[in-house]
């Protein structure tokens, strides 16, 4: 019995010692694996510093974006040592790839710059005829997006009869982002007539040059452009007498206003006169001076177009109004690129030279030459189209201008010649005769030329007389 107790517990103590060693062996393999998954973290981590929230990054384009915002952890350092290359253009759709740099250790990803926001769009009503093209523009406040929205309907719909319809537009920018909202057309039938305004019944000397749309406006309730049509065929300025002008307006419905304008041309005693108005461009100066006197001797009168350039010499302005020459507004500066910047700058110019003037003559003129005459194509440089405003405001203005119609050739450089300005100045055979001169300190040989000019005319019977308003004025054919 005692062995058998004893073999018990030998095979007991056995076991427990196995069961012992099997939990030694557990625990150091345990122990182990942590050892080792320790030792594996810190050599990942030793090799792999810089922790991203992730290597591809989804950014709405126009946003602001801050690649440091993407760093997760930055083993053994901070985010502020980390470096970073990046070429990400917010403003544009597309991938942009970035490197993240710690030490020597470095990360990518890519910026995935999306456009995901449809366009804003305002909307509002339209009132219309029953025959204007209804296109979807018509219904658009404003569109407001960071690409180019284009705008059309978003169900092309039947609007031909009179009444109200909901229409809907659609706004899609460049990305394929939409919006869609409401508005309301409302078509009806014009019966208004369109309206002419500026037309009045005139008086004017015979001879005078009528632009008989100037001033004139046509308006409508429907029609943004309205025609005109201006017939003035039967007017003869040349002949004293009454005329009429008709002017017919009509709007796109086919309504129509009809408007007679009474024109009295009076009879103009210079009409039926051979003259010669000699005009004399860009002073004054010293020659302005001998000028006046070669004026005096042949008992003749002419125009001085004056600049602001050489105001110590305006006394001669004075002397030559004060002896019954006509005084004209030329520029202030003559400086092309000033003067011809905008609308706005010649008539700034321009009442430079008019005050100057009156202050110096007491009377205000209201006769213009433009710099380069209204055919110039310098302007053109500067603003296109401008010669063609200025040559009908001007006029609005209660100026006229004049070009001229024999040209001396004087501007085509100093010390011309005196044969040739005389041949060229002489070459007209007009009963009116507007001859363009210059003189400047530089124009000795037009001085020169001048008693021949002067002469050779007198010879043909014509008369000097200076210019003014209601005198023949040339006008160029405008090229701007």
């Amino acid at each position: 019995m005692r062995k058998v107790m004893k073999e018990h517990r030998k095979r007991s103590n056995v076991k427990e010692e196995r069961k012992r060693q099997l939990f030694i062996r557990i625990g150091l393999t345990v122990l182990i694996l942590l050892v080792l998954a320790g030792a594996g973290g810190f050599l990942y981590t030793f090799t792999h510093p810089l922790k991203l929230k992730g290597g591809v990054i989804e950014h709405e384009m126009g946003e602001a974006f801050d690649p440091m915002d993407q760093i997760k952890k930055v083993w053994f350092g901070k985010p502020e040592e980390v470096s970073v290359k990046s070429s990400v253009d917010i403003s544009k759709e597309g991938d942009y790839p970035i490197v993240y740099t710690w030490r020597n250790h470095s990360e990518k990803a890519v910026v995935k710059v999306r456009d995901t926001t449809p366009p804003d769009l305002e909307v509002k009503d339209y009132t219309t005829d029953m025959t204007e093209e209804i296109k979807p523009e018509m219904f658009v406040e404003k569109t407001e997006d960071l690409s180019d929205v284009t705008v059309r309907f978003a169900e092309e719909g039947s609007w031909n009869e009179e009444g109200n319809y909901t229409v809907e537009i659609l706004a899609e920018d460049a990305s394929g982002n939409q919006t869609v909202k409401d508005a309301v057309l409302t078509r009806k039938k014009d019966t208004q007539k369109p309206e002419i305004q500026g037309v009045q019944d005139l008086t004017v000397k015979q001879g005078k040059v009528l632009d008989f749309s100037q001033g004139v406006t046509v308006t409508d309730d429907m029609d943004p452009s309205p025609s005109l049509e201006i017939h003035s065929e039967n007017v003869d300025l040349a002949v004293p007498g009454s005329y009429q002008a008709v002017y017919t307006a009509k709007d796109r419905s086919g309504n129509q206003e009809e408007i007679v304008q009474n024109i009295t041309v009076e009879a103009n005693p210079e009409w039926d006169e051979k003259i010669v108005y000699l005009t004399f461009d860009d002073g004054p100066s010293d020659n302005t001076k001998k000028i006046l006197d070669i004026l005096e001797q042949y008992k003749v009168k002419g125009t001085f177009f004056v600049t602001g350039n050489n105001q110590k010499k305006n006394d001669l302005i004075r002397l030559a109004y004060e002896k019954g020459h006509s005084i004209g507004l030329h520029t202030y500066t003559h400086d092309y690129a000033s003067v011809y910047a905008s609308e706005e700058n010649y008539f700034k110019d321009l009442q430079e030279i008019s005050d100057m003037v009156e202050n110096v003559t007491g009377e205000k003129s209201c006769l213009i030459r433009f710099p380069g005459g209204s055919s110039n194509t310098i302007s053109k440089k500067y603003v296109p189209g401008l010669m063609t405003r200025l040559t009908k405001a001007v006029q609005e203005k209660g100026y006229q201008y004049f070009d001229w119609n024999c040209d001396s050739t004087d501007a085509s450089g100093n010390n011309v010649p005196e044969e040739k300005l005389v041949a060229e100045a002489t070459s007209s055979c007009a009963k009116h005769i507007n001859i363009l001169m210059h003189d400047t300190d530089a124009k000795d040989t037009t001085v020169k030329a001048l008693p021949k000019i002067i002469e050779h005319y007198r010879k043909l019977g014509y008369a000097f007389k200076g210019l003014t308003i209601d005198s023949y004025a040339p006008h160029h054919h405008v090229n701007n």
